[in-house]
Formats: structure tokens, sequence, C-alpha cells
């Protein structure tokens, strides 16, 4: 499980429009990787549409916002087109959840990502946050840990 002060490590997802995004071009600057169980869930759905709603706080303060789920690129473009978001969202179909066992952030008896978000500083975490499965994550808790870098 990945903890605070360790280096991302190694993958390769495609995003919504089936472009490659690794770590590596996650390791400079700021980003904010958020795991999420389902595309067009309740909770998952509110969740991100509080960050797109922020997401010019974000922009302002140099801080990529991507989110990772199991489901397929198609899921998620269309996802990302019904909430108009504004960041990517990284299809972590295959090898299923792969990315999310690594970070700590997979649910094997659901087969799901769970609520975990990983605040990078140049590919080192800088802060973990969790919530419950059916529990939004805080954005004040991102501001707050993006205010205090």
């Amino acid at each position: 499980m990945i903890q605070a002060g360790s280096r991302l490590f190694d993958f390769s997802l495609q995003n919504q429009y089936g472009e490659s995004i690794t770590s590596t071009g996650l390791s400079q600057g700021r980003v904010l990787v958020v795991f999420f169980p389902w595309a067009f869930s309740r909770v998952c759905g509110s969740e991100l549409a509080a960050l797109n709603k922020e997401h010019e706080y974000f922009a302002e303060r140099g801080v990529r916002i991507v989110g990772v789920s199991v489901d397929h690129k198609f899921t998620l473009r269309s996802y990302a087109e019904s909430l108009d978001l504004e960041f990517e969202l990284l299809a972590d179909f295959w090898p299923h959840g792969d990315v999310a066992r690594q970070a700590g952030a997979f649910d094997g008896l659901q087969g799901v990502a769970t609520r975990v978000s990983l605040l990078l500083v140049d590919g080192r975490v800088q802060k973990i946050f969790r919530s419950g499965m059916t529990e939004a994550r805080a954005i004040q808790d991102y501001m707050d840990a993006i205010e205090g870098l």
C-alpha cells in the first residue's frame, strides 16, 4: 500500500479519450489522483461534480485533477460528458483494478476502486485521503492540504 512520502509507482492507463496517461506524466507538479468506485453512481457523481465546480481553484494553484475507476474508457467518456467534467478520468479497466490495488484503493469483494485520493507533488505522495464507499470525500480537506504545501 502506498504511503505519504512514497514515490508514485509506474503505470499507464487510458483516459476517457483513449490517450495513454502514465505515472511519469503525473510526476511533475501538483496532481490530485481521485479513485472512485463507479461511474454513474449517486455519491461518485456528486463528488466529481463538486470537484469540477472547484476546478478553477485547483487550476489556479497548479493542481491537475485525475479521476480513476475500474470502468471502461468508453463508459468514462460518457460519464465525463454527462457531468461536463474539466478533468480527465482514467480507466483502470485491465488488468482489472491493478493501479487501484497498488495504491491500496481496491475492494476485492466488490471489484471496484475505493474512495482514496492521493495528493502528489513531483511524483511523491504528500497526503492520502480516504472515506467509506457511501461517503464523499470533503473538497475542503483537499483545499486545506493544498494551502499547507
